[in-house]
């Protein structure tokens, strides 16, 4: 009886001490306050430094109104970034925490410009040259940074779970949800071609429908968006990454236009991975915001140990040999 007691206590502890790990990423850490202007927004940001010539991360955002640590949910990233050596700076998106603006009266363009200014900021506060200042985007980055470094050649270009063409990623996000929902394949067909047709008569419009809301405008200046041309031209190095079992984006599908239109990029799809690479098995879902309180609580007691198996390590690795001499 004594060894079972003994055996328990010792399991509680291993157990307590497993999750304070994961919590402890989940700690702010130390960091500088910048602001900056892109366009007619005045942006607010935190740039997390991870030593006076450590490399910098920018991160651009996905879809949605973020701030700067996406509600917590960088933060392991954040972490783990910093542990390698490289330091991350992120903001609110306009109109959100303490930026101007509305992130909805955004085009992809301004988002680029924004992304260039952010940059350009961080080197201006912390001296960095270009050569240790890139980017690391998230999905609808996807539109964002190829435009960057079509015309510029970043030290560094990271996208996680980045689609091509946003009719074709609409669509296969609204077909997941449909056989998650257990429709049949033949009615999920029907719906699917119905919601193409009504939008592209809905976003093809032109003037706008009145009453249009803010969200429909954001997605009609954005409906058009196919990123092709831009990824052909992109200069510097380029890691794509996507979560093989993706439920967001066609994963498979994407990596090979990547792989077509820039062969000397590096696209890794990466087993038991979510959309944003996150395990699979415990965290696949369309939305974070649909996570029931027993996952939220999983994926702050794991903390980075969330993400899948060798993601993060390749992400940190891979930018430490972009700017190394």
């Amino acid at each position: 009886m004594r060894w079972l007691v003994i055996a328990v206590l010792a399991l509680l502890l291993a157990a307590g001490a497993w999750i304070i790990t994961g919590l402890a990423d989940f700690d702010t850490p130390d960091g500088e306050t910048i602001t900056f202007n892109a366009g007619p927004n005045r942006l607010s940001g935190t740039l997390f430094p991870a030593g006076p010539d450590a490399p910098v991360a920018i991160f651009v955002h996905g879809d949605g109104p973020q701030d700067r640590l996406s509600d917590g949910g960088y933060l392991p990233l954040i972490h783990a970034l910093l542990d390698a050596g490289i330091g991350v700076f992120s903001w609110d998106k306009p109109g959100i925490g303490d930026s101007t603006g509305d992130w909805l009266d955004q085009t992809m363009e301004d988002r680029s410009a924004e992304a260039q200014a952010a940059r350009t900021a961080v080197m201006e506060t912390t001296g960095l040259p270009a050569q240790r200042v890139g980017y690391l985007g998230f999905s609808q980055a996807g539109w964002v940074l190829p435009r960057i470094a079509r015309d510029d050649a970043p030290p560094f270009t990271i996208l996680i779970g980045p689609a091509v063409n946003l009719r074709a990623q609409g669509r296969y996000f609204e077909g997941v949800r449909l056989r998650l929902e257990g429709l049949p394949e033949p009615e999920i067909t029907r719906e699917l071609d119905a919601r193409d047709a009504r939008y592209d008569a809905l976003f093809a419009r032109d003037p706008a429908p009145d009453g249009e809301t803010s969200r429909q405008r954001f997605i009609r200046r954005a409906y058009t968006q196919d990123a092709r041309a831009d990824i052909a031209e992109m200069q510097g190095p380029v890691l794509a990454m996507w979560g093989r079992d993706d439920l967001n984006v066609d994963a498979p599908a994407n990596a090979a236009i990547w792989a077509k239109h820039l062969p000397a990029a590096k696209i890794v799809l990466t087993d038991h991975a979510s959309h944003g690479l996150l395990r699979a098995p415990l965290f696949n879902d369309q939305l974070t915001s649909e996570w029931p309180r027993p996952k939220l609580w999983l994926f702050l007691a794991m903390g980075r140990r969330a993400y899948a198996p060798g993601a993060l390590d390749l992400v940190t690795e891979w930018i430490e040999q972009a700017v190394a001499p």
